[in-house]
């Protein structure tokens, strides 16, 4: 499924040799993950989220305090799965692979919450992924090693055309054109971005006048929209870590001072989580 960066040519980053048919190459790192963001491509010495923010949404996540997001993505795609086995009149529990793509994988909890998840549903799956930030790729193949990923762009995925069943985005930039030449003919889209409120409480410490975020109508050409929804909760914190954790990982804590932090943790009692969750079908004509 994944192809060379370069000439588009089919490669197996499984292989003792990582190399396509025009011979360009592509080493494998010790943690298992390979890199197909050519340098030319890059923008910047280390594209992508830093070290620190990366490590704090392995830590907030290990705390599972999204749960319940992972746990909503995980029964939107079960029930697709489900729909589509009935409209093709197949198993439900037949043996073939969901093919799971997460463009902008991060440190790889979302897409390895649904690869368990559907997996307890008696699901099988193949989960894939790729981010810009190496850092990122680096921590996901080395805690999730049933499951692939690679350094390259959301936009300009190194991945075959018409090959995978699902792709996420989860809070991360990415193409509409390269989700629709990689999925299927009515392949799933699944997107999740905040909702007005999302993390209100904590903005509000950090500004003086925080404003709600901007919800506004998408359009994706080559996708049919059948789910637009919001997953609301209060998240109450169990410790300190936790909060830490949760700042760390959001834009808001690089415009704080070191004192503030402190003051932010002991008045941070619970955060409204708000997201909006999306799903769109791949329509046959762009297949």
């Amino acid at each position: 499924m994944w192809q060379c960066p370069l000439c588009r040519r089919p490669i197996d980053i499984s292989a003792s040799v990582i190399q396509c048919s025009n011979n360009h190459s592509f080493d494998k790192a010790k943690a298992g993950y390979v890199n197909l963001l050519p340098v030319q491509f890059k923008n910047s010495k280390s594209p992508g989220d830093d070290k620190s923010m990366v490590r704090a949404r392995r830590e907030f996540h290990d705390l599972n305090g999204y749960g319940p997001l992972k746990q909503r993505m995980t029964d939107i795609v079960a029930q697709y799965y489900t729909d589509t086995r009935k409209r093709e009149n197949a198993s439900i529990n037949g043996k073939e692979e969901l093919a799971i793509y997460d463009a902008g994988c991060g440190e790889g909890s979302y897409l390895n919450a649904l690869v368990t998840g559907l997996e307890a549903h008696g699901i099988n799956t193949s989960g894939s992924g790729s981010d810009i930030a190496k850092i990122a790729v680096e921590l996901a193949a080395k805690a999730y090693k049933s499951q692939q990923f690679v350094v390259a762009s959301s936009f300009d995925l190194p991945i075959e055309s018409n090959t995978q069943d699902v792709v996420i985005q989860v809070f991360a930039p990415g193409s509409s054109e390269e989700y629709a030449r990689v999925l299927k003919a009515g392949g799933l889209l699944l997107t999740v971005d905040p909702a007005p409120m999302h993390l209100f409480e904590l903005k509000s410490l950090v500004y003086d006048n925080p404003a709600k975020h901007a919800v506004e109508k998408e359009q994706r050409v080559g996708f049919e929209q059948t789910l637009d929804e919001t997953v609301n909760y209060p998240l109450h914190f169990d410790n300190d870590e936790q909060k830490i954790a949760l700042i760390k990982m959001t834009p808001y804590y690089w415009r704080l001072p070191p004192d503030r932090l402190a003051v932010i943790v002991e008045k941070l009692n619970h955060v409204t989580v708000d997201f909006r969750v999306q799903a769109w079908l791949k329509m046959p004509e762009t297949a």
